[in-house]
């Protein structure tokens, strides 16, 4: 199973969400997005529990197939749904 995280979950008023096939895939993700987006650096060792914590089990091809009957549940960095 997929793992998933919404940038919501952690706080920020932000639309980003992620979902990968592995978590450390998922941490990758999310480090990306708090670097170009939020301008953080690395995760403190308090921020790394509370993203472990939010990141939840799902299937990304499910959520791909949804998008395409206009019924996304997932949205890209830009804040519009993919």
């Amino acid at each position: 199973m997929d793992k998933k995280i919404s940038c919501r979950d952690l706080g920020p008023e932000c639309t980003f969400t992620a979902c990968a096939s592995t978590e450390a895939e998922l941490f990758e993700r999310i480090l990306e997005h708090g670097r170009s987006v939020h301008h953080t650096e690395d995760f403190s060792p308090d921020s790394y529990s509370q993203v472990r914590a939010s990141m939840t089990e799902g299937y990304c091809d499910l959520e791909d197939a949804l998008c395409k009957y206009g019924e996304c549940c997932w949205e890209d960095e830009r804040g519009s749904f993919t």
